[in-house]
């Protein structure tokens, strides 16, 4: 009897399932999510500004799925994320991991370009640190310089320019700082760096405003 029952069991609970198809798929799925389910998720977090949980996804999708189709666009998701969030160092950090294992991808030149964005962005005002605006111009002129940099070279080159701006501008707050100190010499020196290295960026008319200020002191 016992026999019997235990038998009627296991029949009714595999009715039970074998006539619930969807019902056992959707639980599976749910455990079981797909690269494209993982992907699609981690984007729209992302989208949603979730950085932290869209990152976790793409990263959980990494590890679990190493040889989806889309890796290319995971590694990127991931970096726009961290720029997006201004976490710029670990931004470049990811672009530069995405350039090393997909250099011919066509996201190439904008990863490239994002690189110099992410030092670009860190460039506070003229009584600044050389130091980032040069990496940020290294960068931008990898994306002009290279072979078919596409719509990014444009780009590039314009920020390119605006960051030798920045670097001209610097050389003529040093120019005023040393006026206001006496040190003409050095002023004069300054503004003309101005005129030698930065030229045409419109600020060669203050440069030699300045030297004609001081030319006889």
């Amino acid at each position: 009897m016992n026999s019997l029952v235990r038998f009627l069991s296991v029949f009714f609970i595999l009715a039970f399932i074998s006539g619930c198809p969807s019902w056992w798929a959707s639980e599976v799925k749910e455990k079981n999510p797909t690269p494209e389910q993982l992907f699609s998720e981690g984007q729209q977090k992302i989208k949603e500004k979730s950085y932290q949980d869209g990152v976790n996804i793409l990263e959980r999708l990494k590890s679990g799925f190493p040889e989806f189709k889309k890796m290319p666009q995971v590694y990127m998701a991931i970096a726009d994320a961290f720029y997006d969030q201004n976490s710029y160092d670990k931004a470049i950090a990811r672009y530069l991991q995405f350039l090393e294992l997909y250099p011919g991808d066509k996201e190439a030149s904008r990863a490239k370009y994002q690189i110099g964005m992410a030092y670009f962005k860190q460039i506070k005002g003229t009584d600044l640190d050389n130091t980032v605006v040069k990496q940020a111009i290294k960068a931008f002129k990898v994306v002009s310089e290279s072979a078919d940099p596409g719509e990014w070279g444009k780009k590039a080159e314009e920020k390119t320019r605006e960051c030798e701006k920045k670097l001209g501008e610097k050389e003529l707050y040093k120019a005023r700082s040393y006026i206001g100190l006496g040190n003409y010499k050095a002023a004069r020196l300054a503004a003309q760096r101005v005129l030698d290295q930065y030229s045409k960026l419109g600020l060669d008319d203050e440069a030699k405003s300045l030297l004609d200020g001081i030319k006889n002191k």
